[in-house]
């Protein structure tokens, strides 16, 4: 199940609300403020720093992060309280649109996010990536965090808190990669699914818009090409509701290589539907074999029958008939073996595009050199 990080949070902020600001008075008069107060941190002074190291896959290639988490940061905001405080006249509903973002943009995580991003960079520029596939490693590196929810804790992480914890559920990483992607100049947007308790992130791309949302979809929670949108989540829920979508200032870069994402995403299925297809024709031929196989057997049986009676006009008589059930057995082989290693490459072909989920551009390649 996945967090419910807006549902939960209202009890909590009208609570917390009315202990403050107590004595706050004009002439007498009790004045209460209105507005919205976010999630911030407070960093815990004496804490220890925390090198922390990310292991993952892209492009084939095993690469690793590295970043010296400052110790009071992350002692602060795994302490920070994470609802939203509600004051006055605030509407019930004004602060959804912001709530993620201050999860993302707090702005004591700036230096974090400064050497994590510095890290990417180098991968980056090493292997001389463009705007695409850095959309991708940024991605890859944030599927590759270990998904796990903690049913006792409904609020969201920071940023921080992630990468530093090695997991996190849906929201949890969903946050992270969409604070890199939008400091480094992507536009992307938050997709709240609320009736069935999820979030997935958005980027502007030139396909694969996801429904009426104007952004390719982003599953963090597992592997997956950017604009891959996922069957189900989580246990098995399906996605049936319209998401909410938050925009996150910073970025108008969108990614330019949804279209090969398409291209793989209708061969994969494609290749799926060939090898269901392929599965019946052996099953099938099979059947077809089993009688002709049982049909030679027969007439193999009578002729040494009539061998051992002595009956060679008998035997000659069935000669014929035992050459041509033969010959339609062998050509029976034949013809199964044919589609047996059409089936075998077409699930290659879908293990292939399977395994190589962090290569879009290696996979693209690949699809172009195969018939389908």
């Amino acid at each position: 199940m996945r967090r419910k990080p807006l549902t939960a949070l209202l009890a909590c902020a009208c609570a917390l609300a009315l202990g403050v600001t107590a004595g706050c008075s004009v002439n007498g008069t009790l004045h209460l403020p209105t507005g919205v107060v976010y999630p911030s941190i407070k960093p815990t002074a004496g804490t220890p720093d925390q090198t922390v190291t990310h292991t993952f896959n892209f492009e084939g290639k095993q690469r690793s992060l590295t970043v010296n988490v400052n110790g009071p940061l992350l002692a602060g905001a795994r302490t920070a309280e994470k609802s939203v405080i509600r004051f006055g006249r605030a509407r019930e509903n004004d602060w959804i649109k912001d709530y993620y973002p201050a999860f993302i943009f707090e702005d004591n995580q700036e230096p974090f996010f400064t050497a994590l991003i510095g890290q990417l960079r180098e991968i980056r520029d090493s292997e001389g990536l463009d705007a695409d596939r850095y959309v991708e490693l940024m991605t890859t590196f944030a599927q590759s965090i270990e998904y796990r929810t903690d049913p006792g804790d409904l609020s969201p992480k920071f940023p921080v808190e992630t990468f530093a914890d090695r997991n996190g559920d849906c929201d949890d990483k969903t946050l992270l990669l969409g604070g890199l992607l939008a400091r480094e100049g992507y536009d992307v947007a938050i997709l709240l699914f609320g009736p069935e308790q999820h979030v997935a992130l958005g980027i502007k791309a030139n396909a694969l818009a996801y429904r009426d949302t104007g952004y390719a979809f982003i599953e963090t929670t597992t592997q997956g090409f950017v604009g891959m949108a996922p069957e189900s989540v989580g246990d098995g829920t399906v996605l049936k509701s319209v998401p909410q979508v938050f925009p996150l200032e910073g970025g108008t870069t969108a990614f330019g290589a949804a279209d090969q994402v398409a291209e793989i995403e209708k061969a994969a299925a494609d290749v799926e539907a060939r090898v269901t297809a392929l599965a019946a024709e052996i099953k099938s031929a099979d059947t077809r074999l089993k009688q002709l196989e049982a049909e030679v057997r027969n007439l193999k049986s009578r002729m040494d029958s009539l061998m051992s009676a002595g009956d060679n006009a008998g035997y000659n008589a069935l000669v014929p008939k035992y050459n041509a059930a033969a010959a339609a057995f062998n050509d029976g082989v034949a013809s199964r073996n044919d589609i047996v290693a059409k089936h075998n490459a077409a699930v290659q072909t879908h293990t292939y595009i399977r395994e190589h989920l962090d290569d879009r551009r290696g996979t693209f390649e690949y699809l172009r050199t195969r018939a389908l």
